[in-house]
């Protein structure tokens, strides 16, 4: 590289991301569909040009799922996360299997492994 010509994408903060799905359980409604309570930690950080890591202010949509015992997607949506540690509710109409977040594994995770984890299903 001739002087005074940078690489490309150099300088510029990476993102990551650290999602994990923390508990997953759910309950059979009397209208036959499922409530299932989230329970998610996220985090986001950036590392600069030299590869140092900090955490950074997180305010940001990312998608939450659950799937069937096929994979196939019961509900993905968006949802905005401002704290480190979030519940939510989903609702769906059948059976959920497997919950979490960043579920397609759009976002750059050390462990995308841990965004899914399987759905305790009561009654």
């Amino acid at each position: 590289m001739g002087p005074g010509r940078r690489r490309a994408g150099a300088g510029i903060p990476l993102p990551l991301s650290e999602n994990r799905a923390v508990s997953a359980k759910a309950g059979k409604r009397a209208d036959g569909k499922y409530d299932i309570t989230l329970e998610l930690d996220t985090r986001k950080l950036q590392a600069d040009a030299l590869g140092v890591e900090h955490e950074v202010p997180l305010h940001d949509w990312i998608p939450v799922g659950v799937l069937d015992a096929k994979g196939n997607a019961l509900v993905l949506e968006p949802h905005r996360f401002d704290e480190p540690r979030t519940t939510l509710t989903l609702v769906t109409e059948g059976v959920p299997a497997r919950a979490g977040v960043d579920p397609l594994n759009e976002l750059i995770d050390r462990i995308p492994e841990d965004n899914l984890m399987p759905v305790a299903v009561g009654r």
